[in-house]
């Protein structure tokens, strides 16, 4: 079976390495943090599409950045919205995107590996909105 490609698009640089070890903790080492929406819109350009984008709740333009996530096969958020911010793992699946989970920080060890042993064992629901685009 192919490695999950997981992208990882932290608001807070000190997430970065934590999330990145938490992916590698759980046997998933085809990992990428972006540092930018421009960065992130190079690696969901790039073949074969990402199977998750962790996604922190705190990124700014929220909205706009989770609008990128129909390129991926399913979102987990982390972290917690800002004041006054939606909800983006609610938008997420308002959207129909598949939405693996939402954890706060610290991160739950045991939720956390529940939710990327599902994106490597389990299809996406078929609700979950899939990219037309090849």
């Amino acid at each position: 079976m192919r490695q999950p490609f997981v992208l990882i698009h932290p608001a807070r640089p000190s997430h970065q390495i934590l999330l990145h070890q938490a992916c590698n903790a759980q046997g998933l080492f085809n990992v990428r943090v972006t540092h930018d929406v421009a960065d992130l819109d190079i690696c969901l350009a790039r073949q074969p599409r990402a199977d998750l984008l962790v996604l922190d709740h705190a990124v700014s333009n929220g909205l706009a950045v989770l609008e990128r996530a129909h390129y991926t096969r399913a979102v987990l958020f982390v972290g917690h919205a800002r004041a006054g911010s939606p909800n983006l793992a609610h938008e997420a699946r308002r959207q129909g995107l598949w939405v693996l989970a939402d954890l706060p920080f610290p991160l739950p060890v045991r939720r956390w590996q529940q939710a990327l042993q599902r994106i490597q064992t389990v299809t996406p629901p078929t609700h979950a909105h899939r990219n037309s685009h090849a």
